[in-house]
């Protein structure tokens, strides 16, 4: 489903993927945060680095592991979302990480939208 259609249909805000990429071990930290702001679908997983210290320098990393965290949110939460990740995970300091937010443009079937968008069924058919 083009996520820009249903959004245009008043069905759905439009999505985004914010990528978190943490110190290991803090990635259940930000997925709980994420909860508590109503973000209802996150992922996480260990990335280990291939490549250079150079580029791990660059992306303010200072370990050659870091959780990436997959957090789908939504227009309005993407902006508070981002700005708590940045705070509460130090991300401006150096080594801490980094968090970026990418749009999603597309989404197989209305079923999967909602579940990724956390939308209520219920309130969709109101």
């Amino acid at each position: 489903m083009n996520v820009e259609k249903a959004h245009e249909q008043g069905g759905f805000e439009r999505i985004y993927l914010l990528v978190t990429i943490v110190k290991r071990g803090l990635g259940d930290k930000v997925i709980a945060e994420m909860r508590h702001l109503g973000v209802t679908f996150n992922m996480a997983s260990v990335g280990y680095s291939a490549v250079g210290l150079d580029l791990v320098d660059y992306f303010g990393l200072s370990e050659h592991s870091a959780d990436i965290v997959f957090s789908v949110v939504t227009e309005s939460k993407k902006k508070i979302a981002l700005s708590m990740v940045e705070y509460k995970f130090s991300l401006g300091k150096p080594g801490r990480g980094v968090a970026f937010i990418v749009p999603i443009s597309g989404v197989g079937g209305p079923v999967s939208l909602k579940y990724i968008s956390g939308a209520n069924p219920e309130e969709q058919e109101k």
